[in-house]
């Protein structure tokens, strides 16, 4: 293995070469970019570069070093690992940290946000010595999760940064980072891989894909390779179909069935049996934010049709003569209202709201704005 490897983004991979060959590591990196564009992936590059004993300015993937931190590799069955060896000891006791090798630490968040208690433990262990004797690496996962009032913890060590530890922040919404930790970083901004480089990574590396299946994850992950390559094609297509529905019930106001309305909104706020005994914590909120975002693909693919944007790619591109129908039956308006209420729920996810109401909230607010407007038409016309 080597940088070589990485897909997309060689301008971001050049710098991070360069600053290995010049022997200058910020203390502080920040990844930034939509989910999926390699930016864990990079990061964990980044440290087995600088633990390699054998590559210069690269890794060599066979190194001692190499090779612990090739568990990284399956970050999902490290997590798992790390929390079934906690069992049922307290959050705050036993912090949830990731350390494959004993100078890489990965952060994650248990299982909302990073806690004050993981945030501790990486200020002790940012001030000891490296056990290797050279560098350590300290990479926090998701870093917007780290809640503003244990911010200040992290801040302390920025603010006098021992010689031999480097801080990567990823982050695909970095801007919910305080300014005063985003100041102290040295930012790189991951940009979308396009289409075309997905569909043909997708060709080459999964050639039992059917013939349309390569445009459609391309389209759907809109510059991620990494929902490219692991959504489920009839997952989706399923979320796909009762995210329609629901979008379509909105549209037609009081004409509705509320018991097909429940039916939608319960699966799409992952109520189905298979989540209802989750096997990890947050498995049912990750399939929420999935929901979300099935919403906002067939929301955008609305407008862009409404707006004759045919130069834009649908992230539906098999869908394209529904959504056209579907886009006549609709308006500015309404299409503003679904939008405003979609990111209202987004705003509100880390509060742990009831994710079946809020969706049903958000029906009823688009389906009752419909009503509202067909009955001034009828006044109107009966004047």
């Amino acid at each position: 293995m080597s940088f070589a490897e990485f897909v997309g983004n060689p301008r971001l991979v050049e710098v991070l070469r360069q600053m290995l060959v010049a022997d200058r590591l910020p203390h502080a990196l920040l990844f930034a970019g939509q989910q999926g564009v390699g930016k864990f992936t990079l990061s964990t590059y980044f440290a087995r570069a600088t633990l390699c004993t054998a590559a210069r300015n690269d890794f060599c993937g066979q190194c001692a070093s190499c090779r612990a931190l090739a568990a990284l590799d399956a970050l999902p069955e490290l997590v798992a690992d790390a929390r079934r060896a906690r069992g049922s000891a307290d959050p705050e006791e036993v912090p949830l940290v990731l350390q494959p090798h004993p100078d890489v630490c990965i952060l994650v968040p248990d299982p909302t946000y990073i806690r004050v208690s993981q945030m501790r433990y990486v200020r002790r262990l940012a001030y000891t010595e490296p056990a290797s004797g050279r560098r350590r690496v300290v990479i926090f996962d998701d870093a917007e999760r780290l809640r503003r009032d244990y911010a200040s913890t992290l801040l302390k060590v920025l603010e006098e940064p021992p010689a031999h530890t480097h801080f990567i922040l990823v982050a695909h919404a970095p801007y919910e980072l305080p300014d005063t930790i985003r100041s102290r970083c040295v930012a790189l901004h991951f940009a979308p891989l396009p289409s075309a480089s997905i569909e043909a990574y997708l060709a080459k590396h999964r050639p039992q894909l059917h013939q349309k299946d390569p445009q459609l994850l391309a389209a759907v992950a809109a510059g991620s390779l990494g929902t490219a390559l692991h959504l489920d094609l009839d997952r989706y297509r399923q979320r796909r179909d009762r995210a329609l529905s629901l979008l379509q019930a909105a549209a037609t106001g009081s004409a509705f069935d509320p018991a097909a309305l429940f039916s939608a909104t319960a699966a799409l706020a992952g109520r189905e049996q298979r989540l209802a005994e989750e096997s990890e914590p947050g498995e049912a909120r990750i399939e929420f934010e999935f929901s979300l975002q099935v919403l906002y693909n067939l929301l955008t693919d609305v407008i862009r049709l409404n707006a004759r944007a045919s130069e834009v790619r649908l992230h539906n591109p098999d869908l394209q003569g529904v959504l056209e129908r579907f886009s006549r039956q609709i308006d500015w308006q309404w299409v503003n209202i679904a939008v405003a209420e979609l990111d209202r729920i987004t705003r509100e996810l880390r509060r742990n709201i009831n994710r079946q109401l809020a969706l049903d909230a958000l029906v009823l607010a688009s389906a009752l704005r419909r009503t509202a407007d067909e009955t001034s038409e009828l006044a109107a016309a009966s004047e």
